[in-house]
C-alpha cells in the first residue's frame, strides 16, 4: 500500500451486488457494522441467465426484511409462476406448485435488489469499480482497485461475484471442473404460441442427453429461452452449442410449432454455471464465498438464485458470529461450511445423484412420465429441483 492510497476502511466487504451480495448486505443490516458492497459493473447491468428465482428466495429475503415479499411482487417487472410443463416424446407432465416461483429479468431483478439495500440500509455501494488483488492476513483484509489509488480494507470479505469470482481464485485453488460446470446459452423471444405468465416449460431430448431447453415467460410478452450442456460433454463431442440450441427446434414437433411465428428479440448469448455436484473450499481465513462463487447451482435443474440468496443469508449469520467472537480464522469460518452443508449442500447431492442417474439410464425418464402422474411422486419430484 503506498503512502498516497486513498484508504477507505469498513467491517465487512461484499464483492459482487447480484442476489447473493444483496441479500447478505440486507441480513447485516442491524448487525452495527460498517459494510460497502464493491461491483465492477454499473447499475443496471444485465446478467444472461435463465431468470427462475425459486419461492425459497423470496422466503428467505422476507425472512431478512418482512414485507420483502409484497414488495417484489408489486414490482411491475416479477411474474408470479404456477405452473410447470415437462415435454417428452410428445408427452406432456403439469406440475402444479405449491409454493410459486417467479421470473425477473436481471436488468431489472438486480437493480431492485441494489436499491432495496439502498432504502433499508446504510451499506455503501461502490459501483464501476473493479477489484485488483485481494489480501488477508491475520489483522485483516485489503482490496485494491483497477486503475485507482483507492484501496478498500476490511475484517472479512464476502465472494459474492459470480462464476468467475476474483475471490475464489485468489483466496482458494479454485479451477475450472468442465465435469461440473454447465455451458448455457440464452435468447428472448417473443410472440411465442401457447404461453401465459403463469406456467414455465421445459423440452428434454435423448439427443443431447436429456439436458432440456428452458421456455420461461417474463414481463413485456418475451419468454426466456435457453440450453446448456455440461461442459465435459461439449468439449468431448466438439458440440458447437448455438448451433445445438436451434438444432433442438428441429428435434421437437411439439417446439417448432411453438416457435413457428415467434421472433428472436435479443442476441443468443453463452454464459456458465459451476454446478453443486462439487463443493470446493467455500470459507477461510477472514472469507467466505456464496452463490456461484461457492458453485452452488443445481445440478439437476441449473438454477441458482435461490441458493446465492439463502448463502448470503448463511454467510451474514456467520460473519455476525465472528465478530462477537473476534475470530475470523479459517477453523471458525468452518462454521459456515457446515451451516451450508446443512442448509443447502445435502440437497444439491441429491439431485446430482438423480441427474447421474438419468443420463446413464435415460429410459427412466420414461418412468417419470408414468410414475409422475402420482400427486405424492410429483411432490418428491419438486423437491429436488
Amino acid at each position: 500500500m503506498t503512502e498516497t492510497a486513498n484508504v477507505k476502511q469498513y467491517d465487512v466487504l461484499i464483492l459482487g451486488a447480484g442476489p447473493g451480495g444483496t441479500s447478505c448486505a440486507l441480513a447485516l443490516r442491524q448487525a452495527g457494522l460498517k459494510v460497502a458492497i464493491i461491483d465492477k459493473s454499473e447499475f443496471p447491468r444485465d446478467k444472461v441467465c435463465g431468470e427462475l428465482l425459486h419461492k425459497k428466495a423470496v422466503e428467505t429475503l422476507n425472512t431478512i426484511l418482512p414485507g420483502f415479499e409484497k414488495e417484489f411482487i408489486d414490482f411491475p417487472k416479477t411474474l408470479v409462476l404456477k405452473h410447470t410443463r415437462v415435454h417428452y416424446k410428445k408427452k406432456t407432465l403439469t406440475f402444479d406448485w405449491v409454493s410459486e416461483s417467479y421470473t425477473c429479468p436481471r436488468l431489472q431483478l438486480d437493480n431492485f435488489l441494489l436499491n432495496v439495500v439502498r432504502k433499508y440500509t446504510d451499506t455503501e455501494i461502490f459501483t464501476a469499480t473493479t477489484p485488483d488483488k485481494i489480501t488477508t492476513t491475520d489483522t485483516g483484509v485489503t482490496v485494491t482497485i483497477k486503475n485507482s489509488d483507492v484501496v478498500f480494507t476490511a475484517k472479512a470479505i464476502i465472494g459474492a461475484d459470480g462464476a468467475n469470482s476474483i475471490v475464489a481464485k485468489q483466496l482458494t485453488e479454485k479451477v475450472l471442473d468442465r465435469d461440473h460446470y454447465l455451458g448455457a446459452v440464452r435468447a428472448y423471444y417473443k410472440n411465442v404460441k401457447n404461453t401465459d405468465n403463469i406456467t414455465s416449460e421445459v423440452f428434454f431430448s435423448s439427443k443431447y442427453n436429456l439436458n432440456y431447453l428452458w421456455v420461461f415467460p417474463i414481463a413485456d410478452n418475451l419468454s426466456n429461452v435457453g440450453f446448456g450442456l455440461l461442459s465435459s460433454n461439449i468439449s468431448e463431442n466438439k458440440i458447437n452449442l448455438k448451433e445445438s440450441f436451434y438444432d433442438y427446434f428441429k428435434q421437437s414437433p411439439e417446439l417448432a410449432e411453438k416457435f413457428a411465428d415467434a421472433e428472436q428479440v435479443s442476441p443468443l448469448e453463452g454464459f456458465g454455471v459451476p454446478l453443486g455436484s462439487t463443493i470446493g473450499t467455500v470459507s477461510g481465513n477472514r472469507f467466505m464465498l456464496i452463490g456461484d462463487a461457492a458453485s452452488l447451482s443445481n445440478p439437476l435443474s441449473g438454477t441458482g438464485m435461490g441458493n446465492a440468496v439463502l448463502s448470503g443469508k448463511i454467510a451474514a449469520d456467520q460473519l455476525i458470529s465472528a465478530f462477537k467472537a473476534n475470530d475470523f480464522s479459517e477453523t471458525y469460518m468452518k462454521g459456515y461450511d457446515n451451516a451450508l452443508q446443512s442448509a443447502i449442500v445435502d440437497g444439491l447431492y441429491s439431485s446430482y445423484k438423480a441427474q447421474q442417474t438419468l443420463s446413464k439410464l435415460p429410459f427412466l425418464l420414461d418412468l417419470v412420465f408414468l410414475l409422475g402422474k402420482n400427486k405424492r411422486i410429483r411432490k418428491y419430484i419438486q423437491s429436488i429441483v
